[in-house]
């Protein structure tokens, strides 16, 4: 029996440690968002809603999107609970995008988790997504970002500094457009 126990003791202790990071509330501490670079969109549409300044063929990184609230989503083209999930987030990129206004602005991206550019492509044509997405072919991004499965949402704010400060994680779907919404912006510390 002390056996057993001296062996669970010490898996206890790592779950202890790992799981409050990927629960849905906001981080304990202060988590900053990793530095990822993407490349800046053929689309000029897509250039304009990020707000960005470099030209296609460049990169930049998710600070330079202009933004007080970025909210990430991880998906990929082949997970049945994205394509699920994907009427819902397009409504939430609705009600973000009427919402926004230039005192303060509320964006989403997409990050294609193991896809290609041609997966990505796919599945924004299927199932009808507004907002950009991004292959993370090598799911480097991913990895950095500390994903835990598709879909899988990382909400931000940007600081005075602008760094990324994580307000919110959430692994699986949130099914209710406007109740997550109304979280994001609750934990962003916006006041209506």
């Amino acid at each position: 029996m002390k056996r057993l126990v001296f062996l669970l003791l010490p898996i206890l202790s790592v779950l202890s440690l790992v799981l409050p990071a990927f629960s849905a509330d906001a981080p304990a501490e202060k988590e900053t968002l990793p530095q990822i670079s993407l490349p800046v969109p053929d689309s000029e549409e897509y250039r304009a809603y990020l707000g960005l300044k470099q030209a296609p063929g460049e990169t930049f990184t998710v600070n330079d999107i202009d933004a007080d609230v970025l909210l990430i989503e991880l998906f990929s083209m082949y997970c049945p609970f994205c394509q699920e999930e994907a009427e819902n987030v397009n409504a939430l990129f609705e009600t973000m995008y009427d919402f926004s206004k230039p005192e303060f602005s509320v964006k989403l991206i997409g990050l294609g988790a193991n896809n290609s550019a041609f997966e990505v492509d796919h599945f924004r044509n299927t199932y009808g997504v507004r907002f950009p997405l991004f292959p993370d072919q090598d799911m480097s991004m991913y990895n950095a970002l500390g994903g835990k499965g598709t879909p899988g949402f990382i909400a931000c704010k940007k600081e005075a500094d602008s760094s990324c400060t994580i307000i919110h994680r959430q692994s699986g779907g949130f099914h209710q457009p406007d109740e997550f919404f109304k979280e994001l912006l609750n934990k962003s510390g916006y006041n209506q």
